[in-house]
């Protein structure tokens, strides 16, 4: 899930404070003891400022935890929380050569208090490739169909994700019969109806296809096997209320840079329900 913004770096690093400032809260009780912490003296919240290597996109990214738990017996760290006001942040821990272990699982999604938007996932064409083993598919989500003028920018859509019309045809002709129509000599109108259809089933199999299946709803929702731990996200934090990280409603889209050649599908919350 996307951080970055100037507001979402603000909420981070106040829920890393509030959290080594105020370890026996109760609002921390169910993390603290789903984690099976014995005792916290020696454990603090770290906020995530370094990318990581995803196995997804097997580039160097922002992680899905914002933050996450350290253990540490360093004298050092107590002088890094008073003169931060219990700040604490991986580039800190490194530039003082603070000695201590993560967490695995204690990962944290941050978000603001009054967010009600933000991202889950975003995905290239490789790593749609990747996650759902074609690029039909992304294409097909990523069609134009709502302008006569747009129609014809669907052939920089199919060369963009690695494929063709006729690919997309035949993969799916069978459960959308006027795909083979797109081979016809038909009018504007027409194909923008046909290409709908195909963006409208295209989304509706792709949320399918992560609903039914717990590895992949793993793999998008906190990160498990992208990343190395502690960088998943467990847990979700929003409001002062901190819970378990199982799914999050979601809905397909596709990402903003699709005009200019940049074609990725989006996974964006349908609202703030977190399961």
């Amino acid at each position: 899930m996307n951080r970055g913004t100037h507001s979402g770096d603000l909420a981070e690093i106040d829920f890393v404070k509030r959290f080594n400032s105020e370890k026996n809260n109760q609002d921390f009780d169910f993390y603290i003891k789903d984690l099976d912490i014995k005792e916290l003296n020696d454990v603090y919240m770290v906020r995530v400022t370094t990318k990581q290597h995803s196995k997804l996109s097997n580039q160097t990214v922002m992680t899905r935890a914002d933050t996450y738990l350290i253990n540490s017996k360093d004298q050092l760290i107590n002088e890094l929380l008073f003169d931060n006001d219990f700040y604490l942040d991986e580039e800190m821990l490194n530039e003082k050569s603070i000695n201590y272990s993560a967490l695995d699982y204690s990962g944290v999604s941050v978000k603001m208090s009054d967010s009600s938007r933000f991202q889950i996932l975003k995905l290239t064409p490789e790593s749609f490739k990747t996650l759902f083993g074609e690029y039909e598919l992304g294409a097909g989500a990523s069609i134009y169909c709502l302008r006569e003028e747009e129609i014809e920018k669907n052939e920089s859509v199919f060369s963009g994700w690695k494929t063709t019309k006729q690919n997309v045809i035949n993969k799916y002709k069978n459960e959308i019969p006027d795909l083979n129509k797109l081979n016809d000599n038909i009018n504007l109108i027409e194909q923008m109806k046909i290409y709908k259809e195909l963006k409208e089933f295209s989304n509706k199999r792709i949320a399918e296809i992560i609903d039914n299946d717990k590895h992949m709803k793993e793999i998008i929702f906190n990160g498990y096997r992208i990343y190395n731990e502690p960088y998943s996200a467990s847990y979700f934090y929003k409001g002062g209320r901190i819970q378990r990280l199982n799914y999050v409603p979601f809905s397909v889209t596709t990402g903003s840079g699709r005009s200019h050649g940049d074609f990725t599908i989006v996974l964006k919350p349908k609202n703030e329900t977190i399961e």
